[in-house]
């Protein structure tokens, strides 16, 4: 293909788009002037996006000081900036359920790096955990949009990925010219969410294209890490990778992380994704 990323972007006809409540909320988190009764009343119109937020709410993911029993409980718990991302999480789901069975498994890949995203900012801190949750769950955002967009392309992608052995980013560049990683940061872009997180994505595969935004690189690095764990297990792939060197490099130095660190990170990781993963089933 002979067009650049932005150009699939800007050509794309079923382009992911945030589920409209969420979208809705993101821009009235933005206003000065929102108050808790009309945000409340808002994500009240979705009762099924209602459940599903008190249930993130109330996860370990976010480990509340106490139970949140209505959304005017959270906002006022939370806060618009954590309400947020919860209510993105809530709805993510939206975008991956139109598809088919590929799509499916990228959902199971997603939910597990959000599990490993958040175990990770435990373990290391100086993260918010509600926004390395949704960078976990949106990391490969991109795959979705250039297989939704490209079926007979991204098809192929895939035969030199599991026949060829080659890296989803080296069959992506070889088929498209471009990878998921950028991709996914254009749409995020689109979708509004923050510049550090947009471009987290855009370098989770090569911390060098991260551009300037503050905070954007140690974001990656530990969004990278999150996807080598959920590699190594398996989760959205056909089996597991054991040999698979997850602290290997620039990430796991930035993040002062090492082997010595692996297995106790893991029972972690699994704990959490065995007890949370129903939320998103």
């Amino acid at each position: 293909m002979e067009s650049t990323a932005a150009e699939f972007v800007d050509q794309a006809k079923d382009l992911p788009v945030m589920p409209p409540i969420a979208a809705q909320v993101m821009k009235k988190a933005e206003d000065p002037d929102s108050d808790l009764k009309s945000m409340s009343e808002l994500i009240s119109r979705d009762a099924s996006l209602v459940v599903r937020v008190l249930k993130i709410a109330n996860s370990s993911f976010y480990s509340m000081p106490r139970k949140i029993e209505s959304i005017q409980q959270a906002i006022v718990i939370m806060g618009y900036t954590t309400l947020r991302s919860v209510v993105v999480a809530a709805s993510i789901k939206d975008v991956f359920a139109r598809y088919g069975l590929s799509e499916r498994l990228l959902w199971e890949h997603a939910i597990a790096a959000g599990c490993a995203a958040s175990t990770l900012a435990e373990r290391v801190g100086g993260f918010a955990r509600d926004e390395v949750f949704v960078g976990g769950l949106v990391h490969d955002i991109g795959k979705l949009v250039m297989h939704s967009e490209a079926e007979n392309e991204y098809q192929e992608v895939m035969r030199l990925v599991y026949a060829d052995e080659k890296t989803s980013i080296e069959a992506e560049h070889e088929i498209f010219g471009f990878d998921h990683a950028e991709v996914g940061m254009l749409t995020l872009t689109r979708w509004g969410l923050s510049e550090r997180l947009a471009a987290a994505i855009g370098g989770h595969h090569d911390l060098g294209l991260c551009g300037e935004a503050e905070g954007a690189r140690p974001l990656a690095a530990l969004l990278t890490l999150a996807d080598r764990i959920t590699l190594h297990e398996g989760h959205g792939r056909r089996e597991p990778q054991p040999d698979l060197e997850i602290f290997e490099g620039e990430p796991a130095e930035i993040l002062g992380l090492g082997e010595s660190d692996l297995e106790s990170l893991l029972a972690d990781f699994r704990e959490a994704y065995q007890s949370e993963k129903e939320l998103f089933g």
